[in-house]
This record gives structure tokens, C-alpha cells and sequence, in this order.
């Protein structure tokens, strides 16, 4: 009888346990689609004829392939820039963005995460806090600063802009991956000879490569989709980001739906080459910065 009983139990534990795992596969079925089917459907409409695109006639599988689209904005011409013109300026200042960004934060994130002073704690909760106010109030102060510092129109000065963005994010990432780490082992470095700056860096950055990773990430992709501030810093076509150059696409009376769609597919895929390799370290970096938090 027991036996019996025992043996139920199995199939029943089996029976569940096979249950959860197509409900996750349902789930995850249904969220591929819902977040990848728009990005087929601009892919896939992005090779088809304009006419087929406008009469909103394209299927997923082209039945008008062109790559005339792909061609015309990259080739550029009647004073339009080529966009691989756009996709290099994004590419440098995104990439400007993340190594300033995170040599600023491991700095800040040490520092909070080491030192005892007066209204630390408050100088931490402030770094989220930050993000609680509407960045457009913060448009015209920092137009203003650019302009009177010579930094506008400037990739320095849209370098700046997102780095100042995006380090009190993070920041307080950071900090929590240093306070995990037990402060025997910097005194341990510091005993054999280092000082504090090569144990920063050699010794402890190291130990939070995971939330480094995650936080130089972000600042990446940040920087490469951010709008708002980059068009009153950028105003010449040919230091223009992919999200001004995108703008160059949209007309108001003839929309090339063809060319715009071309446009966004170029936009994304760097990001996903960037990000898919590094998508399980990116996560587990993310999250295990949010818990110690």
C-alpha cells in the first residue's frame, strides 16, 4: 500500500513538474513574440517595394525583395548624410559614454562604499532619487551650459550630457558589488605594496566585473538610443547620432516608409550584436546589483 502511495506521489510530482515546464515554454513563446515579432515584421518590410510598404501590402515572407532602401540612405547624396556617417558618431559616443561612465562610477561607488562622512547615506538615496524629476526641466539649463562653455555642437559636449546621465545609476549598482566584497582583501593588496587607486582598480574592479559589465551596458545602450538631449547639444548633420539621423528620413508631406524602416533595422542590430552575447552576464549583473542593494 505504501508503495503504492509512493509511487502516485511520483507521478503526480512528475505530472506537475512537466506542467510547469510547458507553461514556462508557453510564456516564453508568447514573449518572444509579443517583443521580437515587431522587429521581424520592420525587418521583413524593410526589403520589400515602397508602393507594397505604403499600401500596407508586405508579408513576412518578401515577395518584392529590395535592398534599394538599404542602399539609398547609405549612400547618402542631395545633402543628406550617409547614415554609416550616423552609426559611426553613435558608435563613438556610446562607447565614450560607457568607459567615462564607468571609471566615474567604480570612483563614486568606492567612495561611498568605504568611507564614513557626513550624509553618505542621504548622497546614495539621492543617486535614484535624481531620476524621480521629468529630464525636460533639465533642457534648457544644460543648452545653456553647452553654449557657454563652447561644448555645443561637440561630441565632447554629448559625451558629457550622458555620462552625467547615466553615472548615478551606475553608481549605486556599483556600490553594492563593493560592499559585498570584505575590506580584509584590500588591506591585504594595500599590505603587499599597493596603493589605493592600483587596488581599485586591479585588485577589486576585477571582483565586480559582472556589475561592471551591467553598468557599462546600460550607459551603452542609453547613449545610443537617447533623443531628447542629444538634439539641442547636436545640431550639424554630420556629428548627428542615429536618433537625430533617423529624423533626416521623416518628411511632411512624401514619407519614404522604406528608408525609414532601413533606418531602424540598422539602429537596433548593433545593439543586438552587442547585446546577446553578453545578455546572461548583463542580467545576472543587473540583478545581483539590485538584491544586495
Amino acid at each position: 500500500m505504501k508503495q503504492n502511495d509512493a509511487a502516485a506521489a511520483k507521478r503526480l510530482k512528475r505530472q506537475k513538474d512537466i506542467l510547469k515546464k510547458v507553461a514556462v515554454a508557453l510564456v516564453s513563446i508568447l514573449l518572444l513574440v509579443v517583443f521580437l515579432g515587431p522587429f521581424i515584421c520592420v525587418i521583413s518590410a524593410s526589403i520589400q517595394e515602397e508602393q507594397t510598404i505604403k499600401l500596407g501590402a508586405f508579408t513576412l515572407i518578401p515577395h518584392d525583395f529590395t535592398l534599394q532602401h538599404y542602399q539609398d540612405i547609405l549612400a547618402g547624396g542631395n545633402g543628406v548624410v550617409g547614415f554609416l556617417q550616423y552609426i559611426w558618431n553613435s558608435v563613438k559616443v556610446a562607447v565614450c559614454v560607457g568607459l567615462l561612465s564607468s571609471v566615474i562610477s567604480i570612483i563614486a561607488a568606492y567612495g561611498l562604499s568605504r568611507y564614513r562622512f557626513k550624509g553618505k547615506e542621504a548622497i546614495a538615496k539621492s543617486l535614484l532619487f535624481s531620476y524621480a524629476f521629468p529630464t525636460i526641466l533639465s533642457l534648457l539649463p544644460v543648452y545653456t551650459l553647452m553654449a557657454k562653455t563652447g561644448l555645443a555642437d561637440t561630441h565632447l559636449g554629448l559625451i558629457l550630457v550622458h555620462t552625467a546621465l547615466v553615472a548615478p545609476f551606475c553608481t549605486w549598482l556599483l556600490r553594492s558589488f563593493f560592499d559585498a566584497i570584505p575590506k580584509e582583501v584590500e588591506e591585504a593588496a594595500m599590505i603587499d605594496g599597493a596603493g589605493r587607486l592600483r587596488t581599485i582598480f586591479f585588485v577589486l574592479v576585477p571582483l565586480v566585473a559582472a556589475g561592471l559589465l551591467a553598468a557599462g551596458m546600460y550607459a551603452i545602450i542609453y547613449s545610443w538610443g537617447e533623443y531628447m538631449f542629444s538634439s539641442i547639444t547636436i545640431t550639424s548633420g554630420n556629428l548627428k547620432p542615429i536618433p537625430l539621423g533617423l529624423s533626416t528620413f521623416v518628411g511632411l508631406t512624401d514619407m519614404r516608409w522604406g528608408r525609414v524602416l532601413a533606418a531602424c533595422t540598422l539602429n537596433f542590430i548593433p545593439i543586438l550584436i552587442l547585446f546577446l552575447p553578453l545578455s546572461k552576464t548583463f542580467l545576472k549583473g543587473f540583478m545581483a546589483g539590485a538584491v544586495k542593494a
